[in-house]
């Protein structure tokens, strides 16, 4: 029997206007979906919405952690572990399949642009709490090992930033060095990042 069939009409409804506002959320942004947009992509009634959310800024935070949340979830999922490989090992494996994900998926990278961007505080520390702080710690944990006395977390809050937005950047980038073209951007930087954590 699938899971798919063992979920109830109600948790179909909640997973489909979640997996849909992800989409419009990632697309136009908080301001830039209303709940009557949402509704209709979702081919519902905006009650509908309502009996299953408080509002807009419910569905926009629950959304937004569920699907980031799904994506650190295959991350880990595809990466080494400590059983398998060195902390350096694992660490650059999580950075690899992060960096894959973002350029693969564009709704997990416009989410995670725009909870950067323009999310209150309230949405970024529900989202951080729920879906990032684990993986956050993880990787500085997996870093420290690898270089104790290293100042873990800001290498990795730099990382996870400039691989967030570098995906987009890349066009200013060619502009700026035209020899950048030569080697794809998730590459170049996990290449980058692996050099300044040798160092």
């Amino acid at each position: 029997m699938s899971k798919d069939s063992v979920l109830t009409k109600r948790e179909r409804t909640r997973a489909l206007i979640l997996q849909t506002a992800a989409a419009q959320f990632a697309k136009a942004g908080y301001s830039g979906v209303s709940m009557a947009a949402l509704a209709g992509a979702c081919k519902l009634t905006k009650g509908a919405l309502y009996d299953h959310f408080n509002g807009k800024s419910d569905i926009y935070t629950q959304c937004v952690s569920h699907y980031v949340k799904q994506g650190m979830d295959d991350t880990f999922a595809q990466s080494l572990t400590e059983a398998q490989a060195s902390p350096r090992e694992c660490l650059l494996s999580f950075m690899e399949h992060f960096l894959t994900r973002l350029r693969d998926d564009l709704v997990f990278r416009r989410l995670l642009q725009r909870l950067l961007i323009d999310s209150d505080q309230l949405d970024m520390i529900a989202v951080t709490e729920y879906a990032l702080l684990s993986p956050f710690h993880y990787v500085v944990k997996l870093l420290l090992a690898y270089r104790p006395g290293i100042d873990a977390k800001n290498h990795i809050y730099a990382f996870f930033c400039s691989a967030i937005l570098g995906e987009d950047l890349r066009s200013v980038a060619e502009y700026l060095s035209p020899e950048i073209k030569s080697m794809p951007t998730a590459e170049s930087a996990l290449a980058y990042f692996a050099a300044t954590i040798d160092q």
